[in-house]
């Protein structure tokens, strides 16, 4: 099996204490590689055909997307195309971050009042499109922040930069949200919102209020996107966040508040939505200050 090129960030730059690296460049064919940084690449002119994580897609002009740490990317079949790439460490967002290599747990530290609509999402590996040119429109305003290197450049590269996450969480917000068309999964929605530190069921729903179980579950998925006990635990996961973030309860409390009576179970399902641990979640909560205001 041949050895995946890992290229560090170092090698970008001439500074060895560059936290972020900006490019405007016409990019050739690239074999597999991947990077011991996050990558935002942002193409501005031609077409690709670009391969992420074995995923492969055709990009043309305002695609975007972020390479993760770990992840592999490359580009062939290139036609006079065109990249911004914008290379950065997380600690230009936070010096906290130092260390983190994981977009999804930098994302929800430094969009920690926006987690309720990410949860379970998944940002890597995703092609993201620029429709009205915001996100282009930043980035060349780094650019050329970059090249004057003036006072206060580290504040604006952090400000813009989290002004483009936040952008592209609007897009995956928009484009993953779903709206019940029946009366009965808005019953069912309710239902969950208002009881789920209670153990409930899809069954003990239809039963109670004389509906099919088989009818309820599959209409359920088809407008919520989610089977109703997904939708059970994203929602105390959420409730749990806000506790974590707003109280000083223990985590076994708050599992317990959230409706898990089982603190082991509440712990891996917390790590499968979050990536990370509770106390983890809660530390990261803490160190972002005023991002969660």
């Amino acid at each position: 099996m041949r050895k995946k090129n890992i290229i560090e960030i170092k090698a970008q730059t001439k500074d060895d204490s560059e936290k972020l690296v900006m490019m405007n460049l016409a990019q050739k064919d690239l074999a597999d590689h991947g990077h011991h940084f996050f990558e935002l690449a942002y193409v501005t002119g031609g077409t690709v055909q670009h391969t992420l994580n074995g995923s492969r897609s055709f990009l043309k002009k305002g695609d975007y997307f972020i390479v993760d740490y770990g992840s592999s990317h490359s580009y062939e079949k290139s036609q006079n195309l065109t990249l911004i790439n914008c290379l950065f460490l997380p600690e230009i967002i936070d010096e906290t971050l130092q260390g983190c290599e994981s977009l999804d747990q930098l994302l929800h530290a430094c969009l920690i009042r926006y987690y309720r609509m990410t949860l379970g999402e998944a940002w890597a590996d995703r092609i993201f499109h620029d429709v009205d040119g915001k996100v282009e429109q930043l980035l060349y305003g780094m650019l050329e922040e970059y090249r004057e290197k003036k006072l206060g450049s580290a504040e604006i590269f952090r400000c813009r930069l989290t002004e483009i996450l936040i952008l592209t969480l609007r897009m995956l917000v928009q484009s993953e949200k779903k709206y019940p068309e029946s009366t009965a999964v808005t019953e069912v929605i309710r239902y969950v919102d208002g009881h789920y530190r209670e153990p409930l069921t899809l069954q003990n729903f239809c039963e109670r209020n004389h509906y099919s179980l088989p009818y309820i579950s599959r209409r359920f998925k088809q407008e919520a996107g989610m089977t109703f006990r997904e939708y059970l635990q994203k929602t105390r996961m959420e409730k749990c966040c806000e506790l974590l973030a707003g109280s000083d309860m223990t985590v076994n409390e708050i599992a317990r508040a959230v409706g898990y009576e089982d603190t082991q179970f509440f712990h891996e399902i917390f790590k499968r939505f979050l990536h990370m641990t509770p106390r983890e979640y809660r530390r990261l909560r803490k160190n972002a200050g005023g991002y969660g205001k």
